[in-house]
């Protein structure tokens, strides 16, 4: 999913106390893969009103296209959550449609 504008990969640091409310993605052309390396106890990812479960060498795809919210409800000694995303194809989306997508939403050169 590198050819287009919706194709990401990174960290994602939370630190105690942080709250990410009412954000959805851009499209549901693609699901995002997250892989968590830190995950203390109190945190939480709701995704279209269904809770959602990190753990720690493990990946999680979402569909972001759906309200979504995240949370850091530990103490500060919890330290932060982090997570590595990269974006994927959905697997509905066909090769046609993976063609005309990258070349509508190309990266500015």
């Amino acid at each position: 999913m590198s050819a287009n504008t919706f194709g990401n990969a990174g960290f994602s640091v939370l630190l105690p106390g942080a709250r990410l409310e009412g954000r959805c993605g851009p499209t549901n052309a693609r699901v995002r893969c997250h892989l968590g390396l830190k995950i203390p106890p109190a945190c939480e990812l709701v995704v279209g009103g269904e809770p959602q479960c990190w753990a720690e060498g493990h990946c999680l795809l979402v569909d972001d296209s759906f309200l979504y919210t995240v949370a850091h409800n530990g103490s500060p000694e919890d330290g932060p959550r982090v997570v590595f995303i990269v974006d994927l194809w959905h697997p509905n989306v066909a090769g046609a449609e993976r063609q005309a997508l990258d070349f509508v939403f190309a990266p500015d050169p």
